[in-house]
C-alpha cells in the first residue's frame, strides 16, 4: 500500500468522524438541555428511550440511512449514497444519543445548583439554557471527545452507505475489514495500529480532562 492511499484513507476517517462528533455533540448538548429544563410527561420515558439507542447496532442505522438515501428512498434524488456525507449522516445519528445522554449525565451531576442559583437570579428559560452551556462547557470537551471514539471505530454503518470505495468512501475500519477478509493481513494490522494509536491518544486526553476539572 502507498503512503498516499494510507494518507487518504486516515484523513477521510477523520473528517467523517470529526464532522459527525461536532455535528452531534451540539445537537445532543442543544437537545439535553431543553430536555433537562422542560417538564412534560413521559420525560423519563423518553431519557430511557435515549439511554436504549446508545446500544443500537451499527448496521441497523446503516440499514435505515440505506433505505432513505437509496434510489426508491425519500431522499434518493439528492444521490447522496455512496459518498463521505452519506457517511457522515449515519454516524451522526448513531453518534446522537451516545452524546445525548452523557451530556444528560452531566446535567443531573451538575444542573441542580445551577439550576437554583438561576432561580434566585429570575433568569427566563432562554438565559437560563445559556447559562447551562456556559457552566457545562468544560465538561463538554469530554463528551465530544468519547463521542468521536466511538465513531472512529464504527465500520457496519459506514460500510453499508459508503459502499467501502478505494479513493472515495474507503476509512480505516471498513479497509481493515476488506484486506482482513483478503488474506493482506499486513496492512490490516498497519492500519490497525494506526486506528488504535488515535483511539489511544483520545482515552488519554478523555482521563487528562477528568483530572483536570475534577
Amino acid at each position: 500500500m502507498e503512503i498516499k492511499e494510507v494518507a487518504q484513507i486516515v484523513s477521510l476517517s477523520l473528517y467523517v468522524t470529526i464532522t459527525s462528533t461536532i455535528i452531534a455533540t451540539s445537537i445532543g448538548t442543544i437537545s439535553s438541555i431543553i430536555i433537562y429544563l422542560k417538564k412534560f410527561k413521559f420525560k423519563e420515558i423518553l431519557i430511557t428511550f435515549i439511554n436504549a439507542l446508545m446500544s443500537t447496532p451499527p448496521v441497523i442505522m446503516g440499514l435505515l440511512v440505506f433505505l432513505i438515501l437509496s434510489r426508491k428512498g425519500p431522499l434518493g434524488s439528492l444521490k447522496l449514497l455512496f459518498t463521505p456525507n452519506a457517511m457522515i449522516i449515519a454516524q451522526t445519528l448513531l453518534l446522537i444519543p451516545m452524546a445525548m445522554s452523557l451530556t444528560l449525565d452531566l446535567l443531573n451531576k451538575f444542573g441542580d445548583d445551577i439550576l437554583i442559583t438561576c432561580k434566585v437570579l429570575q433568569i427566563d428559560k432562554k438565559n437560563t439554557a445559556k447559562i447551562f452551556l456556559n457552566e457545562i462547557r468544560y465538561h463538554l470537551i469530554t463528551v465530544l471527545i468519547t463521542t468521536f471514539s466511538r465513531g472512529i471505530s464504527e465500520v457496519g454503518a459506514v460500510m453499508l452507505v459508503g459502499g467501502n470505495i478505494k479513493g472515495s468512501t474507503r476509512v480505516m475500519t471498513t479497509y481493515i475489514a476488506l484486506s482482513t477478509s483478503m488474506g493482506d493481513f499486513d496492512e490490516s494490522l498497519m492500519i490497525a495500529f494506526i486506528l488504535i494509536t488515535i483511539s489511544t491518544i483520545s482515552t488519554v486526553l478523555i482521563k487528562k480532562l477528568q483530572k483536570n476539572i475534577g
